[in-house]
């Protein structure tokens, strides 16, 4: 063999050895990107998996805060004698003049007073899967008086809201259509969105109705003093009554100030309708434009009433718009007066492991609030409606048939 077929063996070899090298090289970077991948998703399939398990602990905590409320509402309030046992005063203590994390084991619904924690258990033995995450709910906070009462809703849906105020109180505040709402929108150059609204007191059709547009509320004013009659809830000659009701309509031109006695339904030389002036463009990164339109209504006197105090409920109807967002609040004069339990904050803290995750809800403890019907008549189907004209008293008992249709 001469020295050039040696020479390129030793060069098919060299060749030989760098495709092995590459090759293994190659399958090593492919295996340790594929381990590393599948590292990533299980670590984000972990951290998801231990998000929802702390969310589901803070909502534990919203739970057993609602047992709280409810016992004390059901339990506690209205009754002097109940008031005097110790369950009431403890729970009266803890709700009025507690702000620590352990609310719900000094309200001994769950855990002891000496635990920092409430460890979640899906059996009594704590031998559950569950148990491997260390759920728990480490901080719990009921604030029973609030600032604002908040809600929202539905195209042509209502709610009821008591006006129960820690003080004397003649004014409310409403305000509604949140950025939240927006489902068509501009916006300017500094980042605030535009809405449409109207010039004039026009109402158009249902579907003419711009979608970017906030609702129309109609807002009615319930209220008594002391003793009331029936006749009280009727248009007095003098102007007062016990009930009234605005439409409040926005517009680009109108006013943010009104009162009750603006209710003009009886009268034929002014309007229905109250104009109020929203703010075209409104953004939440304002403390003070949160809301595109805001109203400021002052109250009656409730007839009957001997002294400062007054059961009076607010009922708010959406009109025109399918979604609208919602805040009132409670002035007397200028000064603001928080709501007494009537809708009141739960600020719960959960973890599993060592991931935490926090919640805050609202909740309806007011015993007086009650479910108010929305129409006299509610159909998911046809309407059959019989007639009969007869001067027998035993035609009225029969019972008539309907076509179907």
């Amino acid at each position: 063999m001469n020295t050039y077929s040696r020479r390129r063996q030793r060069m098919q070899g060299a060749v030989s050895i760098f495709v092995v090298i590459f090759s293994a090289l190659l399958i090593t970077t492919v295996v340790v990107g594929f381990i590393r991948l599948m590292i990533q998703e299980q670590q984000q399939a972990t951290a998801a998996d231990l998000s929802r398990s702390a969310l589901d602990s803070a909502q534990a905590g919203v739970e057993d805060a609602k047992r709280v409320l409810v016992r004390y509402r059901d339990y506690c309030l209205g009754s002097p004698a109940a008031m005097a046992t110790d369950e009431c005063v403890r729970l009266d203590r803890v709700l009025k003049t507690s702000n620590s994390c352990d609310t719900i084991q000094q309200a001994g619904v769950a855990g002891s007073p000496d635990d920092k924690e409430v460890m979640i258990r899906q059996t009594e033995d704590g031998n559950d899967a569950d148990s491997q995450l260390q759920q728990a709910y480490t901080c719990v906070k009921i604030q029973l008086n609030t600032n604002d009462y908040i809600g929202a809703l539905a195209a042509s849906g209502s709610r009821m809201i008591p006006l129960k105020g820690t003080g004397d109180f003649n004014q409310v505040v409403v305000e509604w259509y949140s950025q939240t709402d927006l489902q068509d929108s501009t916006t300017n150059d500094n980042g605030e969105k535009s809405i449409a609204l109207a010039t004039d007191a026009y109402l158009p059709k249902l579907d003419e109705w711009p979608r970017n547009r906030p609702a129309m509320l109609r807002v009615q004013l319930i209220q008594f003093g002391s003793s009331f009659q029936l006749s009280d809830f009727d248009s007095k000659e003098d102007g007062s009554s016990n009930a009234r009701t605005l439409f409040l309509s926005p517009s680009e031109v109108g006013r943010d100030s009104l009162s009750f006695a603006d209710d003009a339904r009886m009268s034929f030389t002014t309007g229905s309708l109250q104009q109020i002036a929203c703010d075209r463009n409104f953004s939440t990164a304002t403390t003070d434009k949160l809301y595109a339109c805001k109203a400021t209504i002052a109250l009656p006197r409730a007839i009957g009433q001997d002294d400062d105090k007054r059961t009076a409920y607010l009922r708010i109807n959406s009109l025109y718009n399918d979604n609208t967002s919602f805040r009132v609040q409670l002035q007397n004069g200028q000064a603001p007066v928080t709501f007494n339990s009537v809708q009141p904050v739960v600020d719960s803290t959960g973890r599993a492991n060592d991931l935490f995750r926090r919640v805050q809800s609202r909740i309806e403890i007011d015993n007086s609030t009650f479910p108010f019907p929305q129409s006299a008549l509610d159909l998911t189907s046809g309407l059959c409606k019989n007639f009969l004209v007869t001067d027998k008293v035993s035609d009225y008992k029969v019972d008539g048939e309907c076509a179907s249709n």
